[in-house]
């Protein structure tokens, strides 16, 4: 599916990751969640975007991987798919939580933006080329895709329209 597109493949034995573009001086890496595998090892730690995609993920899975985004210290969190106002209103929640926590669990030393995007294609592309966030340089784009691969066609083409969009 990828074969096209330039990448670099970093793989473990049951995980993947893979740089698949660099667009507006972002490099962009796909990530695909799964349980089975130690798939949030991959998420950068600094001046980072995640784009999650989900579609039908039980909250739980949703919380978890949104627990394991805040803690890498993501500046922001775009939200696609048919989920994509839930996780977004989950994600707002649990940095509220963390804010007003009695024993503080992390959050980064600034704030993290939310969004979510019912247009799929206009939510990658604001991911890769609009977003910005004042306290951090971003530089990294992770697409955390949680539809097992479902949505695989799709961001190809919202980033080949971003790619040209530029």
């Amino acid at each position: 599916m990828w074969g096209h597109i330039p990448t670099t493949r970093q793989t473990t034995h049951q995980s993947s990751k893979m740089l698949i573009r660099h667009i507006n001086s972002r490099d962009v890496i796909y990530i695909q969640y799964n349980t089975s595998n130690n798939w949030f090892s991959q998420l950068p730690n600094q001046n980072w975007l995640c784009v999650l995609v989900s579609d039908d993920r039980d909250r739980n899975y949703l919380d978890e991987g949104i627990s394991k985004i805040i803690n890498n210290s993501v500046c922001c969190l775009c939200c696609v798919g048919k989920q994509c106002e839930l996780v977004n209103d989950l994600a707002d929640e649990e940095i509220a939580f963390r804010e007003v926590n009695v024993d503080k669990p992390y959050l980064p030393d600034h704030d993290i933006m939310t969004t979510w995007h019912a247009d799929f294609e206009e939510g990658v592309w604001f991911s890769v080329i609009a977003a910005y966030h004042k306290e951090v340089d971003i530089r990294t784009v992770v697409i955390l895709d949680m539809t097992s691969g479902q949505r695989i066609a799709e961001i190809q083409n919202a980033l080949d329209k971003a790619e040209h969009d530029k």
